[in-house]
């Protein structure tokens, strides 16, 4: 198994480095991903300090290719646009994040008119909830334009899915034939958010209104994870994380409930 390589972002890593990592990518035929354009500051700074947009900047030392996923892309011009098209990169969008940290919305429908493939992400793990992310792309594309039906289910569910997949080099991802990768999972539809899924617009029931909790079986690598919405490896994943998280927790002198009931706090 090949590994995969990130630049994080033009902020973190020195434009020197650019050219070295892409480099090291190029040579294994290994995924390369960048965090560009996330917010306004971010290109603020760029074009002052480098005179260039991160993209262009990304552009310039080799970093743009079918290898390369831009993370965000929320700030784009339409240059940047061009550029990830004529670099054959994907995009990335991660609109939970985006959305809790008050970066914006991207220029999805730009974009995909280009021929940039999208795919999602949750990034700072906001909401782990694939159909949210990619629901978000069309929802977000709604609010800043006041128009609907810019994504349907299916190339929604795509971008979740089989082009997440081949950014990450999984070509052989989203087929149900003999040698696929078999990383798979099914949906129950006896959630009351499916209730009236019907089967001549299940994806559409799917994609706009399942979420992570209607996800019943988890296949990995032809091993199942998890099924029937238990984990076969972790007894209680919830008191798991929370014993996880509290590890790395400084501790604190009130218990969390009681600090929830101060109005101040």
């Amino acid at each position: 198994m090949y590994k995969r390589q990130a630049v994080h972002s033009v902020r973190a890593v020195p434009e020197r480095d650019l050219a070295t990592v892409a480099g090291w990518a190029r040579g294994r035929d290994a995924p390369l991903h960048v965090h560009v354009s996330e917010q306004p500051a971010e290109n603020a700074d760029c074009a002052r300090l480098l005179g260039s947009t991160p993209v262009a900047l990304l552009r310039r030392h080799g970093v743009l290719d079918h290898r390369a996923t831009a993370v965000h892309a929320t700030h784009l011009t339409e240059d940047d646009v061009a550029d990830l098209a004529a670099g054959d990169a994907w995009a990335c969008f991660c609109v939970t994040t985006e959305r809790d940290l008050a970066d914006g919305v991207g220029p999805a429908g730009e974009l995909v008119e280009a021929g940039v493939p999208l795919t999602v992400g949750s990034d700072s793990h906001a909401v782990i909830d694939l159909f949210e992310e990619a629901r978000g792309i069309e929802t977000g594309q709604r609010l800043v334009s006041n128009r609907r039906g810019w994504f349907g289910a299916a190339r929604l569910m795509s971008a979740a899915t089989v082009e997440g997949a081949r950014s990450l080099g999984w070509d052989d991802a989203g087929l149900l034939e003999p040698g696929a990768l078999a990383d798979l999972v099914t949906v129950s539809l006896d959630s009351v958010r499916l209730a009236d899924a019907r089967p001549d617009s299940l994806l559409e029931s799917i994609v706009f209104g399942a979420t992570a909790a209607d996800v019943s079986t988890v296949m990995v690598g032809g091993e199942i994870v998890v099924r029937d919405g238990v984990h076969a490896r972790v007894a209680s994943p919830g008191a798991a994380l929370r014993s996880a998280i509290e590890a790395v927790l400084p501790p604190v002198d009130e218990p969390l409930s009681t600090l929830r009931e101060d109005p101040s706090a």
